[in-house]
């Protein structure tokens, strides 16, 4: 008996879409929330660059800590620092909570989630945020203009 291994894995993927999406179920929500999928692949790998790709050009990136990066160069810097520190072997995940769109090409975006110690598979208290997403679409793909995230929790006490 021959067991279709690939097929199961889309289903799992599927599954794992439909959770992450929860009660955002219109095409329009799941293109906007396409964008915190992307940084959390280019996360999985450590990846500096990809993570600065879901920005746009002038877009701004605000943390704890008093860190405040503007520009896709000044994250792209900042990301490749983090991931040959801190933050090397680590991943992101998070849950959208809130979406709205002001208009045809601009949508804000609330998450809950945090930073994945390396091996780990939930958020340790002290890693866990709430984040605010200001995404654009251009050329009709959804960017990342602006990010902003706030330690959330017992014990959350996220620096950079």
């Amino acid at each position: 008996m021959s067991v279709d291994t690939s097929a199961a894995q889309a289903d799992e993927a599927q599954a794992r879409l439909a959770a992450y999406y929860g009660v955002f179920t219109s095409e329009k929500e799941k293109d906007v929330l396409s964008v915190p999928l992307r940084l959390v692949a280019a996360w999985a790998k450590n990846d500096a660059d990809g993570v600065a790709a879901v920005f746009t050009e002038d877009a701004s990136m605000l943390l704890p800590g008093d860190v405040y990066k503007r520009g896709r160069d000044e994250i792209r810097s900042f990301m490749a620092a983090a991931y040959a520190g801190p933050f090397k072997g680590t991943g992101v995940t998070g849950t959208p909570v809130d979406v709205r769109f002001v208009g045809d090409d601009v949508a804000l975006l609330r998450t809950h989630g945090g930073i994945l110690a390396p091996g780990e598979t939930t958020i340790a208290p002290e890693l866990a945020v709430r984040s605010t997403w200001v995404c654009v679409k251009r050329e009709g793909t959804w960017w990342l203009a602006g990010y902003q995230n706030s330690p959330r929790g017992e014990g959350a006490t996220l620096r950079w």
